[in-house]
């Protein structure tokens, strides 16, 4: 008996030490800006794993510079150099803007003179250069850095996180330097100078794998899409060099005004939107006219005085299509009602055509044989345009492995970005393998789609939504 009493009070006891002892938990706040300073969210926003990192910095890089030159009609010429310290990427541009390297270093906001509008443009997640900016320090914390050059300054950027606050710190050594274009390059510390397999990224062994393979695919890749740029690559001392075919060739460029047949409902009222935040913060409030007058086909007064008839908002302001917060569906789809009625739609071909010339010669270039090369052409019939370009030819090496290449609006894929398409949803590479073209072969192949408002499943940009099937032969 004398037992179970104490029994029962050794347990009353540790009740109420258990009760005494309860955490009453504090809700802590921690800043989202961390979420670029860690492997984790930088595999989310890229869309690739840390092994694939030096693929996406060319990747990025080289789509700015391009956009770049686009933009200021200029000839690119970008060189891309790795050795055992980094990665660059420079270019004969105008140079990256003092705002846009601010803009990209506050990782409380996405900045992107993209992503609002529908455009064929090469890049419109608004993250690009913000995630690159905090990858050398994620590679190596110790020696990590970014160093940019442009507009007659260096910046060698580290980036640390504050262990007590955890909150991002971006320390920018700002000096002057006599520089033209852009000049990006992402650092860290070798391991053993000269030597591919120093790089800080150890399960991605260049030597035994096909680490080198994959950085002049990608290369190649650029050159294969873009006629009028002329490319170099140093990969530790070997050099390849690809030669602009057309400097002059014509494409659709970034600062070309949009089409306003491009955008749905939904879309247009995203861009007003963006409009109107920005405007607020700059203490502007611009005419509904002045929006009108940035799309193609509406630059003339006449043009934007008939649309603004007839839709019932000239002199009014943009701020005014939204009340309380939403948008007035019903003004705002009379006026995409009126752009479009009064514009005539863009046609395939002024999205840009790479054509089968410059896809003969960089196949050539490749070790093709100039009897079987082939190459076919889509437009679309109708609707939003769209070119679809494939080039087709077998390699005249013994031994060798296929050659693929494949990207949209003139950009490059890491990895095959066609998943899924057509009514089956089935991949590129099933009707690869069903037409016995798979990776043992020993062609090349080359597929590119140039179209407004290409629809991604991820913000690493890594596969591309197509569920169109409404296209024809253009020969």
């Amino acid at each position: 008996m004398q037992k179970v009493k104490n029994s029962r009070s050794r347990a009353a006891t540790n009740q109420g030490l258990r009760a005494s002892q309860k955490l009453s938990r504090t809700t802590f706040i921690t800043s989202r800006t961390m979420d670029f300073f860690n492997e984790k969210e930088l595999v989310t926003q890229t869309g690739h794993p840390r092994h694939e990192w030096p693929l996406v910095f060319v990747k990025e890089m080289v789509d700015n510079a391009l956009d770049a030159c686009d933009e200021a009609d200029v000839p690119p010429v970008i060189a891309i150099t790795c050795d055992a310290r980094g990665i660059a990427v420079a270019d004969n541009g105008p140079g990256l803007p003092e705002s846009t390297l601010a803009r990209a270093m506050d990782f409380s906001v996405r900045a992107s003179n993209r992503e609002a509008y529908v455009a064929p443009d090469r890049g419109a997640q608004g993250n690009a250069l913000k995630t690159i900016i905090p990858m050398p320090a994620v590679i190596d914390p110790v020696g990590g850095r970014l160093v940019i050059e442009a507009h007659g300054k260096r910046h060698s950027i580290r980036c640390r996180a504050d262990q007590i606050s955890q909150q991002p710190v971006v320390d920018d050594n700002a000096a002057s330097v006599a520089t033209a274009g852009t000049s990006i390059r992402m650092e860290w510390n070798a391991m053993q100078e000269g030597d591919a397999a120093a790089w800080p990224f150890p399960y991605w062994r260049f030597r035994e794998s096909d680490g080198p393979d994959r950085i002049k695919s990608l290369v190649a890749g650029f050159a294969l899409f873009n006629p009028h740029a002329t490319i170099r690559l140093d990969w530790f001392g070997e050099r390849i060099e690809y030669s602009a075919t057309a400097p002059g060739w014509p494409k659709w460029r970034p600062c070309q005004p949009t089409s306003p047949h491009w955008y749905t409902l939904p879309q247009i009222e995203r861009l007003i939107g963006a409009y109107i935040t920005h405007d607020r913060a700059g203490g502007k409030d611009r005419l509904v006219s002045e929006f009108v007058s940035e799309f193609d086909g509406l630059t003339g007064s006449a043009k934007r005085a008939t649309v603004l008839d007839a839709c019932g908002l000239k002199r009014v302001h943009l701020s005014e299509l939204a009340v309380g917060g939403n948008f007035d569906h019903a003004r705002t789809a009379d006026l995409l009602a009126a752009m479009q009625a009064n514009t005539k739609p863009v046609k395939s071909r002024r999205l840009g055509i790479i054509g089968e010339e410059h896809f003969r010669v960089r196949l050539l270039a490749m070790g093709c044989t100039a009897e079987s090369i082939t190459y076919r052409r889509q437009l679309a019939k109708a609707g939003t345009p769209y070119v679809i370009e494939t080039a087709f030819a077998m390699q005249s090496r013994g031994g060798a492995r296929r050659l693929f290449f494949a990207g949209a609006n003139w950009s490059a894929g890491i990895n095959n970005p066609f998943r899924a398409f057509g009514a089956t949803g089935e991949g590129l590479e099933a009707v690869l393998a069903n037409a016995r073209a798979s990776a043992s072969e020993p062609i090349a192949l080359a597929v590119h789609l140039a179209m407004p408002g290409v629809r991604f499943t991820d913000r690493g940009k890594t596969a591309i939504v197509i569920d169109r099937d409404d296209a024809e032969d253009d020969e």
